[in-house]
This record gives C-alpha cells, structure tokens and sequence, in this order.
C-alpha cells in the first residue's frame, strides 16, 4: 500500500497534473524543485500510481544502477507497482507499461514507448545523452526532478521546461521537522590558490595533492573529535586515494571507518553500508557513491573534504544529514573543504530559477561572516580563518539584533557600568524601532548574563518582554492621537 503523503507532497503532485491538463493549449514540462530528504521517491510512485491507473504508458530515467534498484525495489515491494527494468545484466520486460531505466543503458537499447517521461537528478539533463529523449518523446509529458536545479556553468533549463515548480523553501521544512537543522562547522581552510580548473571543476589530481597536505588530513580527525565525536559521518573525499588515506588516518585513531566508491564490489560495499546503518562504523568515506539516492536518516553529520565548484554536489552532500530521526537534534556539517566561502552557508533559502544563475565568486568571502563561539557569544570575524573551529550563522534580522546586544555588553564592560544596564539599552533599542523581544533573543540574553556572573530570574524576561509590549502600544496610541 502507497504511504501516507504528506500535505506539501499532496500539493506539489496536484500543481503537476495541473501543468499536464490537456486542456492546456500548449504542452508544459515540467521542472520540479525538492529540497534531499522531502521523499522524492514517494511522489514519483504516485505520479506513477495516477498514470498507471489511466493506463499511461511511464518512462523513469535515472543516472546510476543503485538509484535503478532502489526505485524498483520501492515500487514493487512498498508500492505495488510491477515495472520493467532497463540496466545492465537485467531482462528486460517491455510489456510493462511502467519503465524504469538507467540511462547509459537506455541509450544503447530500444526506447520504449512512453506517455509520460520522469528523470531524476534532472540537473544532468542537459547531456547530450539526456537531450535524445526529447527527440525520441516530442508527444511526451516531461517532469524533470532536482533539489538543485543549476548547473555548474549556471546555464538555465528553459529550453526543456516551461515551468519550475518548487516544493518549498528549506526553512519551511526545518520549521515543520520535516527536514532536521543544520549546524555549519568551519574546519581548516585549504589553499587551493594553485589548484588549476578543469571541466569547469577543480583538477582533481591537483586538488587531491593539496588535500592530502598532512596539517588538513589531521584537521579531519580533530574537527571530528571536537565536533562530532561519536557521531556516524559520512566524509566526501577527492577521490580513491584520498578516501582511503582519510579511512587510514581515522582508524588510526581508533575510530572505525571504511571506505566504498563506484567499484566497490556489491556485497562488500552492502555490508559496510550495513555496518554503518548500525553504528559498527562510524566513519563511511566514499567518492560521490552517496552524493545521491543514499539513505541512512539517522547520520549524524557530513564531512566535507572535497572543494567543488559545483553548487549541487556541495548541497546533495549537506543533504545527506538533513534526514529527521528519532533522538536527532541537528545535521552537523563538518565543512574541512571551505565550501562555505565557494557557495555560502548550506542551509539557507536560494531563489531557483529556470533561467539559471550568473556564477559567483564567493558568497561569504565579501560579505560580514558571523560566528557562534565556544562559549556561545555571537561576533563577527574580519577574516576567513578566524572562523575556523567556529560555528556559522546566518545573518538574520534577529542575529542582527544580538550583534547590536553585544555591542552593549561591550561598552557596558569598558565603562565599568553593570551588565544588567546592555540590556535596559537593548529594551530602548527595540522600543525605539517598534521590535518585540523573541524568545531566541531573550534565551541568548539569559546565557550571555549567566556566562558573565551576572544571572538574572528566569522571570525577569517574562516581565521584560510584557514592559516592551506594553511600551510599544502606549507609543502606537500616542502617534494615533496626534493625527
């Protein structure tokens, strides 16, 4: 039996249908945009399930053979849907009006017939093997799915779909505990200065060179233990070489790791994944074999240990700890490869487009950065490395309001003045601007004063943030009368 969907799944399937209503004038493909971890495989089955039941004939196209079994698997045994398959070493079945294909082998066999076609990690879309579809299927309905729909040259996807749908922001979803926080660790930062590009990426050769550098590979192993410490990690390395140095280094430490990538042997590559499921393994290293369609809710934390130029293959990384399970506070992502400065902070909100998007060079590297230290004080670093072994935040109007708070906690303590005085300051300041007291700024305020020796009563914020309402409304009135 199909589960239960969820409202936003509900709701994305209906605007799809909607697109495809052959009451339309002129045909809509359709680009859809699901953030990793929001169950993408549950609306391809009922997509599936809908156009099974009209008697359409389904063509499901995806990249890698673990993706192939994983879907079938899916749709056969949770969902009850009978599908061929079209892989290599696998009989096919072309009676079946539901196909599931790897593409590398769907290009060397014959196409089979398809009223609707569905690829996954669109994003590849644009290879020329992905482009024949559309010749093959001019009559088609096309849905393309991706959690990052850009590619690494910023090209759009307007020439193959007429409409972008998106599921929802990721705030949405941490909001809603669909999808678990994300805290963003600085590890050390690489010097890739001399790292020469290639195919619009990284040379990985070169790159593998200045990773393998002895001072990072040993940061691996410190950050975890000062950040993670205990926590199942998955780690994505430059390549082979790297990823067994990286498995190398951690069990000599003592901390259980292994290593899998591409031609890892079947069933070697099950039992670690197996182990690692378990908690036997706390360390998985892999080369891109769980960028993708790896599901394992209850990892704790990613390690990043490979720089990309690649906007999604940094966040189909982060994604791999953003799965909710019970006991789960947060995803940690251990950033060692200082993807922050190449792309940003991994868990905010990005604005997707069909268009495509101007390459960047560098979010953070040009704007303020903001930390959270050790002792859980919010400040600015004037540089990239003084963040390392700091936590990023993002800079929010209520982080804003505790950078302005701690400029307070500051000139009370070089005046000598009580500390309680930063945060009658502070009151003026959001009386003045018409600003409520939130309860994160009210629970930082508390700490920074406890941290400092200067508690105060839990119920001094209840009174305090009653005072400031009640302010705010005697000033409203006043403005109101006066007009």
């Amino acid at each position: 039996m199909p589960d239960q969907l969820r409202p936003y799944q509900k709701n994305g399937i209906t605007q799809i249908f909607e697109a495809w209503d052959p009451k339309r004038k002129n045909l809509m493909n359709v680009l859809f945009q699901m953030p990793t971890g929001t169950g993408k495989t549950h609306v391809f089955s009922e997509i599936v399930r809908k156009a099974h039941l009209k008697k359409k004939k389904v063509l499901l196209v995806v990249h890698r053979k673990e993706l192939v079994e994983q879907i079938v698997e899916r749709l056969q045994d949770k969902f009850e849907v009978e599908v061929g398959v079209i892989l290599a070493g696998t009989k096919p079945d072309p009676d079946k009006n539901i196909q599931v294909a790897s593409i590398q082998t769907l290009s060397r066999r014959k196409f089979p017939p398809a009223d609707i076609v569905i690829i996954d990690e669109c994003h590849h879309s644009k290879a020329a093997t992905y482009k024949k579809l559309w010749e093959i299927y001019p009559d088609a309905r096309f849905l393309g799915v991706t959690a990052n729909p850009v590619r690494l040259n910023g090209e759009g996807f307007d020439d193959q779909y007429q409409i972008l749908i998106p599921l929802g922001k990721l705030s949405y979803f941490f909001e809603k505990g669909y999808l678990a926080r994300i805290k963003h660790l600085v590890g050390a930062i690489p010097d890739l200065s001399k790292v020469k590009k290639k195919m619009r990426d990284y040379d990985l050769q070169m790159l593998r060179n200045v990773m393998l550098a002895n001072h990072l590979m040993a940061d691996l192993v410190k950050t975890y233990k000062n950040k993670a410490n205990g926590k199942k990690t998955i780690v994505f390395a430059v390549d082979v070489e790297h990823s067994k140095s990286i498995v190398q280094r951690y069990n000599g430490e003592g901390i259980a790791a292994a290593h899998v990538d591409a031609n890892t042997p079947k069933e070697e590559r099950k039992s670690i994944l197996e182990k690692f499921k378990k908690g036997e393994i706390l360390i998985l290293s892999n080369v891109d074999i769980v960028s993708e369609g790896f599901d394992v809710p209850d990892c704790e934390a990613v390690q990043l240990a490979r720089p990309t130029k690649s906007l999604v293959l940094y966040l189909q990384q982060v994604g791999r700890c953003m799965r909710p399970a019970p006991g789960k506070e947060f995803g940690l992502v251990l950033d060692n490869a200082g993807l922050w400065l190449e792309h940003g902070l991994s868990y905010v909100d990005r604005e997707w487009t069909l268009e495509g998007v101007k390459k960047r060079k560098g979010t953070a590297a040009s704007k303020e950065i903001i930390v959270e230290d050790e002792e859980g004080i919010v400040r600015k670093v004037k540089a990239p490395h003084e963040a390392e072994g700091l936590e990023l935040m993002e800079l929010t109007e209520e982080l804003e309001r505790l950078l302005i708070f701690e400029s307070f906690i500051s000139f009370a303590k070089s005046k000598d003045h009580k500390l309680i005085s930063a945060v009658y300051k502070y009151r003026e300041y959001l009386i003045e601007r018409r600003l409520e007291l939130s309860d994160t700024e009210a629970s930082y305020c508390h700490k920074r004063l406890a941290t400092l020796g200067n508690p105060v009563k839990k119920g001094f914020w209840y009174h305090l943030r009653k005072d400031i309402r009640e302010e705010i409304k005697a000033s409203l009135k006043v403005e109101e009368t006066s007009f």
